[in-house]
């Protein structure tokens, strides 16, 4: 006698698994993601969005009315209940756990019955990433770095695992939706309250200065003294969402408690009335919102979308134009200044964003008239008048916003130039570079001259390792294969390999510091940033035969290190961090195998604990020659806390990889399952 059927839980949604919260398993929505009015998705390697799976069950119940109406078909006759119930227990599994076999389709061939390779190869060369069943392709340009992440996975042989490593434990946590996302009121001082949102604007506000510091303050006190009355939308709304990202940011810096997402849900029931449009206030709003969702990825803020309110918001405004020029339209200089700034910051987003996604910018240069702000405090926009001079010292805060404005407009231009997928400019637009090459040489020139510009000012060593961060980042942008040069020369890659290896022992300096800001752009530089370094190895057998293997382990460990602690807040980053662990130890293994190692060696290497974690201080100077980098310098030890690499992969490493080329077997990823989902993961915005 059959034993009773055990009933079985469905697996808990995506936001719901994010949240460690109950998920109740309903279609086409749970009743968390129902209050929450957003989609319900079920979490796995490939995303199937509940509302798709409804609409399925919908369509199968009216197709069978029909039958019944229109037909001699008996329904009777085909699977009984015992097969619907083993077709709902395989949903499950697809649901909550990812697909090993690496024959498997390609969901893509598997949808169309395809067996030619050609449309998929076509898909992943055009950018059009498709995320579940039944849903629309999403673009992924090239300024991304996606198609560089393809090719880097596809000549390692990379493979997909089972996934004997997932998360677990979740459905145990029965903590209630309203209990881990109730409102937080105000600290119960004032004083503390102006205490954490001057941390905002000693570091956040400095790279973002869309608000005015006195301003804001004066909000804070505003809050504090009408405690009993209702308080203005607008006013609620920045108070709440500064001490939000303050918060997140201070928690995780330094691991102590504090209710950031208390604070971010007791703003959101300010939104509404917050984002009033037309006003330079509302844009501010949206402003922080992207702040927040920046640096906290699981509140499911549509990122993409928000730039794009906030480009309208600005064009709506007429930020883009110069209003010291308008001799009818005459505002403060408080004002104007402010004008200036949010018009800056929306571009710098615009500009990041556009490039981390591979997509258009949103509003031209030509469309704006540019002009950088005035280098003065805040407090110095109330009471000085604009041509005087209110500081001893040359350099303020507002020096570093400057000099990162100025670097965004090089990222534009970079992305116009190297990253256009059209390589004939029409006849109205201005007229194109003829000599690309000749043009890399003055970009790379410029922005070593931006590089020794950057301002020292006492305190502010972390502000200025983040603009020497930016840096490097741009030099990849502008060396790393692109539409415009596909195939750079070996100098040209031994430079983009000293700027990736530098750019990782920044981000080193400032996790060991406490001073890293943890974002998505921090997941994606991490991640583009090591495949360059590993790709630049690849490459160029000059490079990996002068290259240390223990400094390569200690550069590597830095992205390690910090995307497993970014990983803590944001689940994605241990997906990421778990393919640069595979793919370095692809590296290392075949480095160790190139150089004739014994096996008492190898197996030396492979032991944590004779792993050195001390990474080599950047030098002085930015590296733009082909001299690979000298090893020698100051330490910046990153503990390891994981075993870096696994070196039996199992991978055929017979061939001599340094005559490889990277663009060989370019397609041979097509058939790993998730690959596309982790890359929308890291390059996605939404």
């Amino acid at each position: 006698m059959d034993s009773p059927r055990r009933s079985r839980n469905r697996a808990a949604c995506r936001r719901c698994q994010r949240r460690k919260i109950r998920c109740n398993g309903e279609l086409p929505q749970c009743s968390a993601c129902k209050k929450a009015n957003v989609t319900c998705v079920n979490d796995g390697k490939q995303e199937v969005n509940r509302t798709y799976i409804a609409n399925l069950q919908k369509r199968v119940q009216w197709l069978e009315s029909l039958v019944k109406e229109h037909t001699n078909v008996r329904l009777e006759d085909g699977p009984d209940s015992q097969a619907t119930e083993a077709f709902n227990e395989d949903l499950e599994r697809v649901e909550s756990s990812s697909i090993s076999d690496q024959h498997a389709q390609p969901l893509s061939e598997a949808v169309d019955h395809q067996p030619s390779r050609a449309q998929p190869r076509q898909a992943h060369e055009i950018g059009l990433v498709s995320l579940f069943p039944g849903g629309e392709p999403r673009y992924i340009g090239p300024s991304s770095g996606y198609f560089l992440a393809n090719l880097v996975f596809s000549s390692a042989g990379r493979r997909s695992k089972p996934s004997g490593t997932q998360d677990v434990g979740h459905e145990s946590i029965s903590l209630s939706n309203e209990l881990l996302n109730s409102p937080t009121s105000l600290p119960g001082r004032k004083e503390d309250a102006i205490e954490l949102s001057s941390k905002y604007f000693s570091y956040i506000h400095i790279l973002y200065p869309f608000l005015h510091k006195q301003t804001h303050i004066q909000r804070v006190e505003n809050m504090y003294s009408i405690a009993d009355s209702t308080p203005d939308p607008i006013a609620a709304f920045h108070v709440h969402m500064v001490l939000a990202i303050s918060a997140s940011d201070l928690s995780r810096r330094y691991r102590i408690r504090l209710p950031a997402e208390g604070y971010y849900t007791a703003a959101t029931e300010y939104f509404k009335d917050a984002c009033v449009d037309g006003s330079l206030e509302g844009l501010q709003s949206l402003l922080l919102l992207m702040v927040y969702a920046l640096h906290n990825p699981s509140c499911g803020v549509n990122i993409w979308s928000l730039n794009y309110q906030c480009l309208g918001a600005l064009i709506d405004l007429g930020l883009q134009r110069d209003v010291r020029s308008s001799s009818t339209f005459s505002i403060s200089f408080l004002q104007q200044e402010m004008r200036t700034r949010i018009f800056w910051v929306v571009y710098n987003f615009d500009r990041t964003l556009g490039t981390m996604m591979g997509r258009p910018i949103g509003v031209r240069d030509e469309a704006c008239e540019f002009r950088f702000p005035s280098d003065v405090t805040d407090q110095d926009l109330t009471e000085s008048a604009p041509d005087r001079n209110p500081h001893e010292s040359p350099v303020s805060p507002m020096t570093f916003s400057i000099h990162l404005f100025k670097l965004a407009r090089f990222n534009s231009e970079i992305k116009y130039v190297m990253h256009s997928i059209c390589r004939e400019a029409p006849r109205y637009a201005y007229p194109p570079v003829t000599d690309i090459h000749g043009w890399q040489t003055e970009m790379m020139d410029q922005l070593q001259a931006w590089y020794s510009d950057i301002p020292q000012l006492q305190g502010m060593t972390s502000i200025r390792k983040t603009c020497e961060i930016k840096y490097h980042e741009m030099m990849i942008l502008l060396l790393r294969p692109s539409p415009g040069i596909p195939e750079p020369s070996e100098e040209i890659f031994s430079s983009c390999f000293n700027h990736s290896v530098n750019l990782l022992r920044g981000f080193g300096e400032l996790y060991k510091q406490n001073e890293l800001l943890y974002s998505r752009l921090v997941v994606h530089s991490i991640f583009l940033g090591t495949l360059i370094m590993l790709h630049c190895l690849w490459r160029l057998p000059q490079i990996a035969s002068a290259i240390q293997i223990d400094d390569l382990v200690a550069d590597t460990s830095i992205s390690l290190n910090i995307l497993s602690s970014i990983g803590e807040y944001w689940t994605e980053a241990k997906r990421v961090r778990d393919c640069i662990n595979e793919i370095s130890g692809v590296t290392v293994q075949r480095l160790i195998k190139t150089r004739g190692l014994d096996t008492s060696t190898r197996r030396g290497r492979a032991e944590p604990s004779s792993i050195t974690t001390s990474t080599r201080g950047a030098r002085n100077q930015p590296a733009t020659t082909t001299e690979i980098l000298d090893p020698v310098g100051s330490g910046v030890d990153i503990p390891s806390t994981m075993n870096m690499f696994d070196y039996d992969l199992g991978l055929d490493t017979s061939s001599t990889w340094l005559n490889d080329s990277m663009s060989s077997g370019f397609m041979d990823i097509a058939g790993v399952p998730d690959f596309d989902s982790l890359m929308w993961d890291v390059f996605n915005a939404t």
